[in-house]
C-alpha cells in the first residue's frame, strides 16, 4: 500500500508495506525523506525549463552488484491525477526499476536522454506527456530525460523531467543545473539514511541552502536566525547586517508586508509576489513562499525567495502591448471593452456622470489617396498625440477604429462644448502648419451617462455615433 502527502499543488508519495495502516505521524526518517524529495522537486521546477518533474528515491541503491530495486518514495510537480495514479500503481504492485534505464550510450553530461522510439528496458513507468510538440528537432512527447541521484558510485534515486516550456531539447545549461541538483539530492539522501530530521541537521540544511539559486532565510519572531548568500545578494546587505536587522520584515515593501506576514502564518505553499526593499532603497520583485521548520531546537519559518524581477518586467511589457494600439500609442478597443464597465459601475456607485466622445478624422482618406499610407500613418500618429495632449490626464483616448478615436471623460456632464471646441481648434492649427495642402478636421458626437436617466453602454455608443454622423454632414455642407 502507499500513502499520499498532498499540498495544494505538489504531491509526495511514500511507500508502505502491504497491509500496513498509515500512522498518524510519519517516522522521523520518512519526514526527512519527504522534505528532501519535495525540496529537490521544487528546485528542479523553478530552476529548469521543465514543467513536469518526478524525483524518486530507491529502496536499495543500484550498484554493480544490485541491478534492480523498488521505488521507496517520490515527489512530483506538474502531473495530472491520472499520471500520479500510474506511478502509485507501479510502486504498489512491487514492480522494480533496473540499472538498464541508464544506458551508457545515452549519457549526456550527468543525465541520460532517451529520444522517442528508443527501445530501452527498465524505464517503466513512463507517463506520456499530454502536450504535443510540433518542432521536428525539438522535444517529443515520448522523450525521456533521466538524471541519476548518485553518491559514491551508488544510484540512490532519479530525477525525471518532461514538458519543457520552450519545447526544446535539453540545453547544456539545463543539464548542468540538473546535475548540480542531483548531487545535492545525493548528499541529502545519504544523510536521511541516518534517520535524522532534515531541520535538525544544520550541515545538511546549509548544504541545500547554500547551493540553491533561491534566497533562503529562517525567521524566528522579529529576527532572522539564518540567511544564505543569495539573500545577501538580493538585498545588498552583508549577512551580519541581515542577522542584526529587526524587525526582519522591513525587507518587504510596506504595500505587501501584511500579506507576507499572513502567508508566514498560513503556510501558503503556492507563494505570493512581493517587492523586496534593498539596502539602497531600490526594490526587487520576489516570489515568496513559507514553510514551518524546527531550527536550532525552536519552531521557526523557512522562507524561500526567488528573484522574478525580469518576469514581472516582461509581463508588464506584454500587458502594455496588449492594451495599446501599436501605431498611435493610444489605448486600444480591447482595453475599452474590458474597462468601460468598471467605469460604469464606479459612476453608478458614486452617482457621477461620464461622457463618451466619438471622433472621426475628416479628410483622412484623401491623405492616404494622395500622399500614401506611410504619410497617412504619420498624420494619424500626430493627431493622436495632439488629442491626448489637449484633454485631461484622467481622460482616456482610445483608437476605436481606423481613423476613429473614442474619448472617455470621467465625471464630466453635458455639455462638453468646451472640450469639443478645444479639440477642433487644436487640429485646425496643426493642419495649417503641417498639412496645408489637404484639409483635415474632427467630426464629433457625444453622449453622457446620467445617474438620473441611466443608459447602457450600447445606448451611449449609438447616440454618440448618430451625433457624430450628423456633425459629419454639417461639416461636409460647410466645406
Amino acid at each position: 500500500m502507499g500513502r499520499v502527502v498532498r499540498g495544494e499543488e505538489p504531491v509526495t508519495w511514500i511507500a508502505q508495506p502491504a497491509g500496513t495502516a498509515p500512522s498518524p505521524e510519519e517516522p522521523p526518517s520518512e519526514r526527512s525523506l519527504h522534505s528532501v524529495l519535495e525540496f529537490i522537486a521544487d528546485a528542479v521546477a523553478q530552476q529548469t525549463p521543465f514543467r513536469r518533474v518526478v524525483v524518486s528515491s530507491y529502496a536499495e541503491p543500484l550498484t554493480s552488484a544490485v541491478v534492480s530495486t523498488l521505488v521507496l518514495a517520490y515527489a512530483a510537480r506538474g502531473l495530472a491525477p491520472e499520471d500520479e495514479a500510474v506511478l502509485r500503481c507501479f510502486i504498489e504492485d512491487g514492480r522494480t526499476v533496473t540499472a538498464a534505464r541508464f544506458p551508457p550510450d545515452r549519457r549526456i553530461g550527468c543525465s541520460y536522454y532517451i529520444p522517442a522510439g528508443t527501445q530501452i528496458e527498465g524505464v517503466s513507468p513512463q507517463v506520456r506527456s499530454r502536450r504535443r510538440f510540433i518542432v521536428p528537432e525539438g522535444w517529443h512527447q515520448d522523450d525521456l530525460l533521466l538524471t541519476p541521484i548518485e553518491s559514491e558510485g551508488r544510484i540512490l534515486g532519479a530525477i525525471s523531467v518532461d514538458d519543457p516550456r520552450d519545447g526544446a531539447r535539453p540545453t547544456p545549461h539545463a543539464l548542468r543545473v540538473l546535475g548540480e541538483l542531483a548531487r545535492m539530492a545525493g548528499a541529502a539522501l545519504d544523510q536521511t539514511a541516518e534517520e535524522q530530521h532534515l531541520s535538525e541537521q544544520p550541515s545538511l540544511f546549509r548544504l541545500l541552502a547554500e547551493h540553491c539559486m533561491a534566497g533562503f532565510l529562517v525567521t524566528d519572531g522579529e529576527r532572522l536566525t539564518y540567511v544564505n548568500g543569495r539573500v545577501a545578494d538580493l538585498f545588498g546587505y552583508s549577512r551580519e547586517e541581515l542577522l542584526a536587522l529587526q524587525p526582519w520584515w522591513q525587507l518587504i515593501h510596506p504595500d505587501e508586508r501584511a500579506a507576507v506576514l499572513r502567508q508566514e502564518a498560513d503556510i501558503q505553499r503556492a507563494g505570493m509576489r512581493a517587492r523586496g526593499v534593498r539596502k539602497d532603497s531600490s526594490t526587487v520583485w520576489l516570489l515568496v513562499r513559507s514553510y514551518p521548520l524546527e531550527y536550532q531546537h525552536r519552531q521557526a519559518h523557512l522562507m524561500d525567495l526567488f528573484d522574478i524581477s525580469e518576469q514581472v518586467r516582461t509581463e508588464g511589457l506584454l500587458r502594455e502591448k496588449a492594451m495599446h494600439d501599436p501605431l498611435t500609442g493610444l489605448l486600444n478597443r480591447h482595453y475599452f471593452d474590458e474597462t468601460i464597465y468598471t467605469e460604469l459601475k464606479r459612476s453608478q456607485r458614486y452617482k457621477r456622470s461620464f461622457t463618451l466622445l466619438l471622433t472621426d478624422l475628416r479628410g483622412f482618406k484623401r491623405v492616404n489617396d494622395h500622399l500614401g499610407h506611410a504619410r497617412g500613418d504619420e498624420v494619424l500618429h500626430a493627431i493622436a498625440r495632439l488629442v491626448r495632449r489637449t484633454i485631461r490626464e484622467s481622460d482616456w483616448v482610445v483608437r476605436y477604429g481606423g481613423d476613429e478615436f473614442l474619448i472617455v471623460l470621467p465625471e464630466t456632464a453635458a455639455p462638453v462644448d468646451a472640450v469639443v471646441q478645444r479639440l477642433r481648434t487644436a487640429v485646425e492649427l496643426w493642419n495649417r502648419e503641417h498639412l496645408p495642402e489637404i484639409p483635415v478636421g474632427l467630426d464629433m458626437g457625444w453622449a453622457t451617462w446620467n445617474p438620473d436617466q441611466p443608459s447602457t453602454i450600447r445606448e451611449l455608443m449609438e447616440a454618440a455615433d448618430a451625433q457624430m454622423y450628423a456633425d459629419k454632414r454639417r461639416q461636409g455642407m460647410r466645406a
